[in-house]
């Protein structure tokens, strides 16, 4: 099983994901599923799914076809590995779950069929600008970010869950609630 976090830059994804897999032994990130080309954060270091390549290397592993999908984010390359989503489709015991960009999961509900959940994370612009400001980014590339987020949005109806991230329990409640019904049906 896979469960697809989309939302806009600073929605909290990574937070949410990982009180996820605090609760419950059931929810486990997906290890090493994506390759970028951008630099490591700080914060990677506690969170981390991602391969980091050099551009070179990254265009000689989509010759290879080692990637499900890849595209151009913010100047980056981001990928997602095939062998890791193939790894999350076969385990029916576990919900691996990772943050994937909006174009990305039209071509997973695809790929996972019903063994796909997708939620999507919003948070009011005014506080992603604060949220991309404490993180340290500089203000071009706040104004970049935030850009983006009318496409982002643009996709939300398509997910199974839209959540509003204000606050991280509530959020993480109603994850949970979803996850649970899901098991019922």
């Amino acid at each position: 099983m896979f469960i697809a976090f989309s939302g806009v830059s600073s929605s909290g994804k990574n937070t949410i994901m990982n009180e996820l897999i605090k609760r419950r032994s059931d929810i486990k990130v997906l290890e090493k599923s994506s390759g970028t080309t951008r630099q490591p954060r700080e914060s990677d270091s506690t969170f981390n799914t991602y391969v980091y390549m050099s551009e070179e290397l990254f265009k000689q592993a989509v010759s290879a076809g080692k990637f499900f999908e890849y595209e151009i984010v913010h100047g980056n390359y981001y990928g997602t590995f095939l062998s890791q989503l193939e790894k999350a489709k076969d385990d029916d015991e576990i919900y691996y779950v990772r943050d994937i960009d909006v174009k990305g999961v039209v071509n997973l509900k695809k790929f996972f069929g019903s063994k796909i959940i997708t939620v999507f994370l919003d948070v009011p612009d005014e506080v992603l600008r604060e949220r991309l400001f404490i993180r340290g980014d500089k203000k071009e590339d706040i104004e970049k970010r935030l850009s983006r987020g009318e496409l982002e949005r643009s996709y939300k109806s398509g997910y199974d869950l839209v959540v509003e991230n204000i606050d991280i329990e509530k959020t993480v409640e109603t994850i949970l609630n979803f996850i649970d019904g899901k098991n019922k049906e």
